[in-house]
């Protein structure tokens, strides 16, 4: 009879993730853009930066600190991160319901293709979720225990989570929608507004940062969501709802679905799940409405929702159900993480259009052929593109450190616009795809082409450019 305790879901947990740590070795992949983007913020520590908070600069630092600059060092706090944040849902689940609710529960959030997908990455999401469940679980522990020490710790860890991504927002609005609907008296107490302080109190750096710069970080969050563009979307939110079965696995997210329209629960603890997986669900399916949202916006909704649907499940007796929806994501995580060995294995050639590891590759590559040019020259690179100057700076590390945005219109979009600067009478040396900076300065030289082939339809091709002394924009 299987033992439905911490050890065995801590066993399973902790196989899953060092599984994934095998991949990340056999997989060989470069960084993301945005991994090699936060990397460069972790070299200089600041409180806020241009497109999101402090808290995922500060975690690479930290990885960096004990294992150095490698890829699958500053990867490593995402899979340690999610091993956490199952165990804090398994907690959560135990809090709330029983040991077996928690141990399936805890399996379930592992096992997420969202969680299957994020553990290749470090992402603002790993750090965040984290943060969020671990505030659920110590408001509800505050809620049941009415002790000040829990309400403490859940301002504490709901202020590190503003400091980790702006929408651990909605988990105050989730407590205030909760409280209203069983716990009115929590509003006439002192231990609420407490938290609510002491969270806005640890956050409060990073919104003193953004004074000091114009309030940049919220003028980006605004721009990416498109709210100042064309309203209503339905097509965007069908798309957003679709992608939602292959964030939560299409057996979860189904009978999510099911208790979202037929709700079915009057206790309190089926309220509290209702409020923190549905009205951050709610309020990025309207943003998708409204103008778009990407698939992962909603991903701490499944903090609360896999408690939800475990605990519906298993008080319908369908724990074959539970059992089906942990294998295909299982299955699912298994195709991906392997893909390029399956396609090998099966002879299948390629494409751009058919590689979800497309972004991910031949970074290296670039870098490589472009080192020897920039060890000759000794010039400071030069580039029009945050990704390839993301990239190029990790992966030409120490070399391209003193590297610069070629900005001629002055507009900020990103921290490189912030940062780096050109200087009148200085040379540089320009890789890009075409010469956009010509009569920006004295003179300007094709030095070389770098051409990375990938996949028959597609290379990674730059042209590097010598360009003798900026006269100015």
């Amino acid at each position: 009879m299987t033992k439905y305790n911490f050890k065995n879901f801590f066993l399973f947990a902790l196989l899953i993730t060092l599984y994934r740590l095998f991949v990340l070795y056999h997989v060989n992949i470069d960084l993301h853009v945005d991994e090699a983007y936060y990397w460069g913020w972790s070299k200089h520590l600041d409180f806020g930066y241009y497109s999101k908070p402090p808290m995922i600069a500060w975690v690479i630092h930290l990885a960096s600190m004990i294992c150095g600059d490698s890829e699958i060092c500053i990867k490593l706090p995402s899979l340690v991160l999610y091993l956490l944040t199952s165990i804090n849902v398994f907690l959560i689940a135990k809090e709330l319901f029983n040991e077996k609710v928690a141990f399936f529960s805890g399996i379930t959030f592992i096992t997420l293709p969202l969680v299957s997908f994020y553990s290749m990455a470090i992402t603002t999401d790993s750090v965040l979720l984290f943060f969020y469940s671990l505030t659920l679980l110590f408001f509800i522990k505050a809620i049941k225990e009415d002790k000040l020490l829990y309400w403490i710790i859940a301002g504490i860890t709901g202020g590190l989570g503003l400091l980790s991504k702006y929408n651990m927002i909605f988990f105050a609005i989730s407590v205030i929608i909760y409280l209203y609907l069983c716990k009115k008296e929590e509003f006439k107490k002192r231990n609420l507004y407490i938290a609510m302080v002491i969270a806005a109190a640890v956050y409060l750096p990073n919104l003193i940062w953004n004074y000091h710069h114009n309030f940049i970080t919220f003028q980006h969050t605004k721009e990416i969501s498109e709210i100042n563009r064309k309203l209503f979307h339905p097509d965007k939110l069908l798309n957003f709802i679709l992608a939602q079965f292959g964030v939560f696995g299409p057996v979860f997210f189904g009978v999510l679905l099911y208790l979202a329209v037929k709700p079915c629960f009057k206790e309190c603890r089926y309220k509290l799940l209702y409020s923190f997986a549905f009205v951050f669900l709610g309020f990025i399916s309207i943003q998708a409405f409204l103008s778009r949202a990407f698939a992962n916006w909603a991903s701490a909704a499944y903090i609360a929702g896999t408690v939800l649907v475990i605990a519906y499940l298993i008080e319908k007796h369908k724990i074959n159900l539970i059992k089906i929806g942990i294998a295909i994501n299982l299955i699912a995580a298994v195709l991906f993480y392997h893909y390029h060995d399956i396609t090998k294995m099966l002879n299948i050639t390629l494409t751009s259009k058919k590689d979800p590891f497309k972004r991910v590759l031949g970074w290296n590559e670039v870098a490589k052929k472009l080192k020897p040019i920039v060890q000759k020259y000794n010039y400071p690179l030069m580039f029009d593109d945050r990704v390839l100057m993301a990239e190029m700076i990790y992966y030409l590390r120490p070399d391209a450190f003193n590297a610069v945005m070629f900005n001629p219109n002055g507009k900020i979009k990103n921290q490189y616009d912030m940062d780096t600067k050109l200087k009148i009478g200085k040379s540089y040396i320009y890789v890009t795809k075409e010469n956009q900076a010509k009569k920006y300065f004295e003179n300007s030289k094709l030095i070389t082409v770098i051409n990375v082939p990938l996949y028959p339809d597609f290379n990674r091709t730059y042209k590097v450019f010598f360009m003798k002394r900026f006269k100015g924009y």
